[in-house]
């Protein structure tokens, strides 16, 4: 049938479909589009016949999708993204990007890496002015309005276009300043011993699983109690870097520029299990974001890529 489509390729009907589908009836798409309805369930009729097949059941309590529908909604939706793209490829090309975005990023990872980039994307693309919040929580985009969120979470909102940057892992952290003085930790079970600095948990008790990577069978359970805690993370990270403990810290801290050479990796043949988290940049679901927004989107996934070559490093 896509075949067929092709061949045809009326543009017209095909966005005329998809803005039925998105609007849930023949009606309200009329109403957007601006047109009869019976001009629009004309061209329903005009696309069902160059396809050759049924694509709406229709009925008394509105629509549903064939599995001709499904197939047609879905290739039309993506054809229409990349022709509203390269529109606007073509539209700027020999110009400057220009537009306002608006950014939301958490606060540990924004000071060790998504300011900093931020701040060179707006060197380099002067045409674009950016607004940048510090925000740890998954909040409503429209209400707050934000274009683009950097979020981290176990499960993004259904209600947004989440793309995946990569997965966060703990590492334990120290400074080669507190190891000469306290000695190197060999083994899981000396942590007991040591001052930890780490995010607040529930009854300021630390539930810590470490297993050897390399012997399943290696593996310690224990409960310990942090000598200091707090939800900045680059505030631990000063005070891993200070000698005040071990941290227990996102791995991506050991590539950043200023905490990656004042601390190192405590127990590394040992993975800290803990719940799955990845970092995911959020968007609101639209079909024609504007270029400015695209532009920050693919630097920040191509540059974070860059700091992180490989898994949390």
């Amino acid at each position: 049938m896509l075949q067929q489509v092709r061949q045809a390729m009326n543009l017209n009907l095909i966005e005329v479909f998809v803005e039925i589908v998105d609007c849930g009836s023949m009606s309200a798409a009329a109403r957007k589009l601006n047109v009869t309805r019976s001009n629009v369930s004309h061209q329903v009729k005009a696309l069902e016949k160059q396809t050759g097949a049924q694509l709406l059941h229709r009925s008394t309590r509105g629509l549903a999708l064939t599995q001709a529908g499904h197939m047609l909604y879905e290739y039309g939706n993506r054809t229409l993204v990349e022709l509203q793209a390269t529109r606007a490829s073509i539209e700027n090309l020999g110009k400057a990007l220009q537009g306002h975005v608006r950014v939301s990023v958490p606060t540990g990872f924004g000071r060790f890496f998504a300011g900093p980039l931020l701040l060179e994307f707006a060197r380099t693309h002067p045409g674009i002015t950016l607004a940048i919040t510090f925000d740890n929580e998954v909040q409503d985009l429209i209400a707050a309005q934000i274009d683009i969120a950097l979020r981290i979470t176990k499960t993004p909102p259904l209600d947004y276009v989440a793309r995946e940057v990569f997965a966060i892992d703990l590492m334990l952290f120290a400074s080669d300043d507190y190891l000469r003085k306290n000695g190197p930790v060999s083994h899981p079970s000396e942590l007991a011993e040591r001052s930890i600095v780490a995010r607040p948990y529930p009854g300021r008790k630390i539930p810590l699983r470490l297993i050897h990577r390399n012997n399943a069978a290696d593996q310690v359970t224990m409960t310990l109690q942090p000598s200091l805690e707090s939800a900045d993370f680059p505030l631990l990270a000063d005070a891993v870097s200070q000698g005040l403990g071990i941290g227990l810290l996102p791995a991506y801290v050991s590539q950043s520029a200023t905490h990656g050479s004042t601390v190192q990796p405590v127990l590394p043949d040992y993975r800290v299990v803990t719940d799955p988290q990845s970092l995911y940049i959020l968007t609101l679901p639209s079909r024609y974001p504007s270029p400015a927004t695209r532009s920050v989107i693919e630097f920040l996934r191509e540059r974070i890529a860059l700091l992180l070559p490989a898994r949390n490093c």
